[in-house]
């Protein structure tokens, strides 16, 4: 008993990093939902190429993107440059074009050499590592700029940091960051585990800490960036969004006369 008392805190802390099972999720095709929404609309109704989301993430998809989509309806907004990581089996790519519309510039990006098949010239997928910063480099070059990117590539924790520290920084002012799949970061196989530093969750937690550095002195990675350069982290389960927009030191004001 001793014994236990002694190695049940490490015990513990072995099972919440290891975490549930991968295998505990797998996806069901036989699950029908009529959810509502322009993205379940597209996504139940997908006829084209394999795609593979979680039910829960369509409405999500509906509540950041519909206001771009709308501007871009309007023609308030020319174009919007968006990247997806992970293209799979190029399902996501075809609904994304149809979400955002003609006028959408949609590249997608895959370290699996068969994706290039799914290359076109209306949604050019570039072949390479998330982790490779002068690949990623090229393709923002190629694309002329990003507005949105979409990380559902590997969901190992260091590809997702390193990504973020990339590109993040390349987003255009107004731009959204949307790392996809988060609760990888609970996962041992993914780099991940409960609380684990270093993976996307605690990453983000760290992003909040950093736009209050405002009000404190605490050192901490990204507390510029965060400080001046993100206005709003939205969480979601599995999915964080980080939109940029340059921000200056807070201010106060009084008014009324008594």
């Amino acid at each position: 008993m001793k014994i236990w008392l002694k190695v049940r805190p490490y015990a513990l802390r072995v099972y919440y990093l290891l975490g549930r099972r991968p295998s505990d999720f797998e996806a069901d095709s036989s699950i029908n939902f009529d959810g509502e929404g322009e993205f379940s609309h597209l996504f139940f109704n997908h006829d084209g190429r394999t795609v593979d989301k979680w039910h829960h993430y369509l409405p999500i998809y509906d509540q950041i993107f519909i206001p771009v989509r709308q501007k871009l309806i309007s023609g308030d907004l020319k174009t919007v440059r968006f990247l997806e990581i992970g293209v799979w089996k190029g399902g996501s790519l075809e609904i994304w074009r149809k979400f955002f519309g003609k006028n959408a510039i949609i590249h997608g990006i895959d370290r699996d050499l068969k994706c290039a098949s799914l290359s076109t010239e209306d949604l050019p997928v570039h072949i390479g590592s998330q982790s490779d910063t002068s690949f990623l480099t090229d393709v923002v070059e190629k694309i002329g700029g990003i507005d949105i990117v979409i990380d559902d590539g590997s969901h190992q924790a260091r590809h997702q940091r390193k990504t973020f520290d990339h590109l993040f920084p390349k987003l255009s002012d107004g731009g959204l960051y949307v790392i996809e799949d988060t609760h990888t970061s609970y996962w041992w196989a993914y780099g991940g585990g409960f609380r684990r530093p270093g993976t996307a969750i605690e990453m983000a937690k760290g992003l909040v800490d950093g736009m209050h550095s405002w009000y404190h002195r605490a050192p901490m990675k990204r507390k510029s960036l965060a400080k001046h350069e993100i206005s709003t982290i939205h969480f979601f389960d599995s999915i964080v969004v980080i939109e940029k927009k340059h921000r200056e030191r807070p201010v106060r004001s009084l008014r009324g006369s008594e």
